[in-house]
């Protein structure tokens, strides 16, 4: 599949005439409010298998030239850059420009999701897929060393029936905020940590879960030896039943033992212990934080650059938010962003009739629009951020892709994770 950015005037009608479809087609791909667009949305076409790849333009280069040197045509550049096709080019002016692909890359996905106990969880499973695993969120620990319950076993079925392997997720989340302080409680004492694992295994023999992913968030650093011995008692217990253990890790770039947050995960150490990991590669731009993308790409990248270094490729799954946020202007410290769907996003952009920006260095669409007391500047994630993030995955050698959240509609990621990828998938036991 391709990438169109629309321009000024440009509707479902004009764009399915250029490009040899229907507007019925690509409202079904892009599922748009209506025919009429914006500029600068970025529309799903159909087409083979392609990714996008960053361009910065140097001296002379037009898009002849850069077409030329990639093997694409023209129209494919200009296409996914929102440009005529005669269009004069700035030095130093960043494309993206589409790799068609020869093969689908065979990669595992997960996707995580906080079951509601309503049909919407089937709705989601179903609709969300391909996936190889779908990772229930969350199991919490208490600092006696029990595990709180959750209502899943419908999960549990429903991951049976789409032949997805179902992980447990275990946190030390308390009902509001990942704990620092509850997750040291039961860090420190080898003697907790004995419990937690066998409650664990208590859990996984009675359900049909087939693996632990543990995601300790906010960590003290001094904990970062305590967090290793607690992995390691955990992959000798789950290996010895036949069951899998990965991690989900927040993103970092370089190893500071002692940095807050992320000195506790000790990259190079985890990532010889766990079968595979989830690296959080989002959540820069976030609800209490100033206006900006959610997964730059060149943050992304120097995440995944880093992690490679020291942790085999082959264990890693990049992290995709499957979300934006909304920030009502002026942005401060008590003026929380709230999160929106890039669905939701794309079609608020369509209704106000607000030019949608593509930032070149962050890979990621933005706008601004009046709301009823404010200014309000929107980022999240659409096809095209996604597809350049994907291409990642293929050029990295990744194991796959996580996803966080499920059920923030999102059509155009399905359609891409399927038409860019051969998802590997294992029957549940």
């Amino acid at each position: 599949m391709f990438i169109y950015t629309a321009k000024k005037g440009e509707t479902l009608t004009t764009i399915a005439k250029q490009v040899g479809t229907t507007a019925a087609r690509l409202q079904e791909l892009n599922q748009t409010v209506s025919n009429k667009l914006t500029a600068g949305i970025n529309l799903l076409l159909p087409g083979p298998p392609s990714t996008l790849l960053p361009h910065t333009v140097g001296p002379k280069e037009t898009l002849t030239s850069i077409a030329s040197t990639y093997q694409v045509p023209v129209y494919a550049i200009a296409g996914a850059n929102g440009l005529e096709a005669t269009a004069n080019l700035e030095i130093g002016q960043i494309l993206f420009v589409p790799r068609v692909l020869t093969k689908k890359t065979a990669i595992e996905t997960n996707g995580y999701l906080i079951p509601s106990a309503t049909r919407e969880d089937e709705i989601t499973i179903r609709h969300d897929q391909p996936l190889t695993y779908l990772t229930v969120f969350s199991y919490h620990v208490n600092e006696n060393g029990t595990i709180e319950p959750l209502e899943d076993d419908h999960i549990l079925a429903l991951a049976k029936a789409t032949q997805t392997t179902p992980l447990l997720c275990l946190t030390n989340f308390d009902g509001n905020n990942f704990n620092s302080d509850l997750a040291h409680a039961v860090l420190v004492k080898p003697a907790l940590q004995q419990k937690i694992t066998e409650s664990l295994m208590n859990i996984l023999h009675k359900k049909a879960f087939r693996g632990v992913n543990v995601d300790f968030e906010h960590l003290h650093p001094s904990d970062r030896p305590h967090y290793n011995a607690f992995l390691r008692l955990l992959r000798e217990r789950l290996h010895q039943a036949g069951y899998t253990l990965s991690i989900a890790m927040g993103p970092k770039t370089s190893d500071e033992p002692n940095a807050s947050w992320m000195g506790a995960f000790d990259y190079k150490t985890i990532g010889q212990i766990v079968d595979f990991l989830m690296i959080m590669t989002y959540e820069w731009g976030w609800v209490g934080g100033p206006p900006m993308a959610v997964a730059p790409l060149d943050q992304v990248k120097a995440v995944l650059d880093y992690a490679t270094s020291i942790i085999a490729p082959s264990k890693i799954l990049m992290g995709m938010a499957t979300y934006g946020y909304n920030w009502s202007l002026p942005d401060t410290p008590t003026n929380l962003a709230t999160g929106i769907s890039p669905n939701k996003a794309q079609n608020v952009a369509i209704e106000k009739q607000v030019h949608v920006r593509f930032d070149p260095r962050s890979a990621s669409p933005m706008f601004y629009y009046q709301g009823a007391q404010n200014r309000h500047e929107v980022w999240y994630e659409d096809p095209k951020s996604m597809l350049i993030k994907m291409d990642l995955v293929i050029s990295m050698q990744l194991r796959g892709i996580s996803f966080w959240v499920l059920g923030e509609p999102f059509p155009q990621l399905w359609h891409l994770v399927a038409d860019t990828f051969s998802i590997k998938k294992s029957p549940p036991a």
